[in-house]
């Protein structure tokens, strides 16, 4: 058999133990799908409140706020998944049944992110239906921001988990860049806003990579911009 369709099997194999687990638990399954949809809902209240409009993107805070908690939902916890799955206490696993890191990586980490996405529809319906978002999509380019947006949570969870090899506690460095992106990212409010706490605080926030992973994905959601513009502000992060 074909080297490729033996380990993708074994992905699939990790993949569907994962969504087993998952779905044997009714309460856990109850609960995350309500704590997603009411996660959403909240801030859609807070934001149908305060709704005013978002000059950097041409939009309503509505569809600004409900971009951001997508991404926060969708793309992050692909991160939190790998660093729960692997660890030093997993390496054990790996090495004695003989899995290729390659293959138990994507496996630990398909069915969290399989379920987040999926969980993204109703959220977006939500938001639309409900709330009242607007989106302008680009689709090219919304699906090279999300695809870099991944690689970026990846590389981060991959440097989190090595680092953690060695200090067999926490990552103080992928923790801190977390740390910050959760204040200072902009993920519920235009990131200009922080200039009116501290003045030039907001070019301090576009060190931290998560300041651009939510720039870009709003970018291609909200304002249609083109596949062009988003490759070349990828090239910026980069």
């Amino acid at each position: 058999m074909n080297p490729v369709a033996v380990e993708a099997r074994k992905v699939w194999a990790l993949t569907r133990r994962d969504m087993y687990q998952w779905s044997t638990y009714k309460s856990q399954m109850t609960t995350t799908i309500l704590t997603a949809l009411l996660g959403l809902a909240s801030w859609g209240f807070v934001a149908t409140f305060r709704n005013v409009p978002i000059q950097q993107y041409n939009t309503d805070y509505v569809s600004f706020l409900m971009v951001g908690i997508l991404i926060s939902n969708g793309i992050f916890p692909l991160q939190r998944s790998l660093e729960r799955g692997l660890n030093p206490w997993t390496l054990e696993t790996v090495l004695m049944t003989g899995v290729r890191p390659t293959t138990f990586v994507l496996g630990t980490v398909a069915w969290t992110y399989l379920l987040s996405v999926i969980l993204l529809i109703p959220q977006v319906l939500i938001g639309i239906q409900v709330f009242g978002a607007r989106l302008n999509i680009d689709p090219l380019s919304l699906f090279l921001a999300l695809s870099l947006s991944s690689i970026i949570v990846f590389s981060l969870a991959m440097i989190s988990t090595g680092i953690r090899m060695v200090t067999k506690v926490s990552d103080p460095v992928t923790w801190s860049l977390t740390a910050g992106g959760s204040i200072l990212a902009g993920m519920t409010f235009p990131i200009e806003h922080l200039n009116s706490l501290v003045p030039g605080l907001s070019s301090f926030s576009w060190i931290l990579p998560h300041t651009w992973i939510y720039h870009i994905v709003r970018l291609s959601a909200l304002t249609g911009a083109s596949l062009f513009e988003i490759f070349w502000v990828q090239v910026l992060l980069l």
